[in-house]
C-alpha cells in the first residue's frame, strides 16, 4: 500500500480557454486535499465524435485521458469546449468512471449562448467548478447527492446548477473525507 496521496491531472481538451482551467486547477487542489498538476492539452479525438449526433461520446473521451496517466494514484479530469453524449442520454455536462479515476466535463451547454442568451463570463467559471467537483467527486466514489444546495447534486438543468452551493452539505464532506 503506498503511503503517497494521488494527485490530480486537469487536462484541457481542444480549444479551452486556459484562464478557466488554471482557475479550477487551483480551486481543486484544496477541495480535495491533493495537489494538481495541468497537462499541456490534446486534441479531441477524432474517434470519439459521433457524425450523426454531432456530438462527442464521453466514455471515449474517458478512456483517451485514462492513456495519458502516469501512474495509478492520478485521477483525470479533462475539460473541453465541445458537446458531450452518453448512448441513453442527449447530452451530458460532464462523465466520470471510478474505475479509471477519469472524468471529464464540457462548457458547452454551461455557456449562456447555448440557450440563446447573452454571454454571461460571470456564470461559465461558478458553473464549471461545480460540475468538475461534482464529477471528481465520482472518482473519488462518492454518489450524487440528493441535498439541491450540495455541491454534488446531480444537476439536470442550469437552474439546478446556478442554485446549488460550491460547497459538499456536511454528509458529502464526511464521505470524501473518508475517501479522500
Amino acid at each position: 500500500m503506498s503511503l503517497l496521496k494521488s494527485k490530480i491531472v486537469v487536462v484541457p481538451l481542444g480549444e479551452v480557454d486556459y484562464m478557466l482551467v488554471n482557475r479550477l486547477a487551483a480551486d481543486l487542489g484544496p477541495v480535495f486535499n491533493r495537489g494538481v498538476d495541468i497537462l499541456k492539452g490534446m486534441k479531441m479525438p477524432v474517434e470519439a465524435f459521433n457524425v450523426v449526433r454531432n456530438q462527442y461520446y464521453a466514455m471515449v473521451m474517458l478512456s483517451k485521458l485514462e492513456r495519458i496517466k502516469s501512474n495509478d494514484r492520478e485521477n483525470v479530469i479533462g475539460i473541453c469546449e465541445e458537446d458531450l453524449y452518453l448512448p441513453d442520454e442527449t447530452y451530458v455536462l460532464g462523465h466520470a468512471d471510478i474505475l479509471s479515476g477519469t472524468a471529464v466535463v464540457s462548457l458547452f451547454q454551461i455557456r449562456q449562448e447555448f440557450y440563446g442568451l447573452p454571454e454571461d463570463d460571470m456564470k461559465i467559471y461558478p458553473r464549471l467548478y461545480k460540475e468538475a467537483v461534482h464529477q471528481m467527486a465520482h472518482v473519488f466514489a462518492l454518489s450524487q447527492c440528493r441535498n439541491p444546495k450540495c455541491v454534488n447534486y446531480f444537476s439536470q438543468i442550469m437552474l439546478d446548477i446556478d442554485n446549488k452551493s460550491e460547497k459538499f452539505c456536511d454528509i458529502c464532506l464526511r464521505q470524501l473525507t473518508k475517501q479522500v
